[in-house]
């Protein structure tokens, strides 16, 4: 009796646990299909009423709906994104908290301004680009992108670069076109920001800057400035005339972006539910119009294609802002 009574407990014991495990499993599965319960926070990392917190803001509004659950908005600015995006990786991976990501997680990651990194995420999507382009002032005497490269091998450090803060975005732009041709260097001339970069060139205060070709067709059809190449795989539908760098023999693509990712070890069904929300309010016509007026470069890209560019861009960023001795 001993021994049939020892072995019933061990059976019981062992349902018991079953029935515990699958009642565990079932209110898990329960509360993921019932996800978002409440609203959600979106960590932006830029000013508000920038380029960047609109963009996120209006793409955000169209997910909500989708999900049934509003978005509230926190701008956490600084070092450049970094606080922002330290806070984002600490949340609960819930998916209550989204992170708006920008190309500038890859600089402050390659040069050591933060621990944080972009693997520490599970990225969501990319929804926009920003393409850029190698500008001179309406009146220069360079006609072509090699026009202005040679010279910049022949006599270097004469031609003055606008550019913004050193080591970011656009200096990165202008170091990969230096590293094309041999012996060619420019002389940096850094500003706050892309307005004071296209005063710069208005005013022939520099010979060449790069800039985001969003809202710069007023100043080309003035004269003010002109457009030597873009830095795109191909041509932009804006300027569909201005060949791009790689067209020229220059194979320099480099184009900066927006998107959204949570902290990693968010559940999938969890991550599936934002990822289909995301693109659907992509794919909203109502978005889509917006976004155009906005002039925002849309491009959708999901979360694994969005992986394999920031993949392919990282190592990229860490060897340019090594040959400019920032790393």
């Amino acid at each position: 009796m001993g021994f049939l009574m020892e072995k019933k407990i061990k059976i019981f014991a062992i349902v018991l646990s079953l029935i515990i495990v699958t009642s565990m499993v079932g209110c898990a599965q329960e509360e993921t299909a019932q996800y978002p319960e409440k609203p959600m926070d979106m960590i932006i990392i830029w000013s508000a009423g920038g380029g960047s917190d609109l963009a996120a803001r209006l793409i955000g509004d169209y997910a909500s709906k989708e999900l049934g659950q509003p978005f509230t908005y926190n701008n956490i600015t600084g070092a450049n994104g970094a606080i922002g995006w330290g806070q984002a990786v600490q949340a609960k991976p819930d998916g209550y908290t989204v992170a708006n990501l920008t190309f500038d997680i890859l600089t402050n990651q390659a040069m050591g301004q933060t621990p944080t990194k972009y693997s520490d995420f599970d990225l969501l999507m990319q929804f926009t680009r920003q393409p850029v382009g190698v500008f001179v002032p309406g009146d220069s005497p360079f006609n072509t992108l090699g026009d202005l490269l040679n010279e910049a091998k022949e006599n270097p450090e004469e031609i003055q670069m606008a550019t913004t803060a050193l080591g970011g975005f656009f200096h990165q732009a202008a170091g990969l076109l230096e590293s094309k041709v041999e012996g060619a260097k420019f002389k940096y001339v850094p500003y706050k920001g892309s307005a004071q970069i296209i005063s710069a060139l208005a005013g022939k205060h520099v010979d060449a800057g790069i800039q985001t070709l969003t809202g710069m067709e007023q100043h080309l059809t003035e004269g003010n400035m002109r457009l030597l190449a873009v830095l795109s795989e191909e041509r932009h539908s804006g300027f569909p005339d201005i060949p791009t760098a790689k067209e020229l023999g220059y194979d320099v693509v480099w184009e900066s972006w927006r998107g959204f990712a949570v902290p990693k070890g968010t559940p999938e069904d969890v991550k599936a539910k934002l990822v289909e929300a995301f693109k659907k309010a992509f794919e909203n016509p109502e978005f889509q119009e917006k976004a155009v007026k906005a002039k925002l470069d849309l491009i959708y890209r999901g979360p694994e294609e969005f992986k394999e560019l920031l993949d392919t861009q990282y190592p990229q960023v860490e060897s340019v802002l090594q040959q400019l001795n920032f790393i």
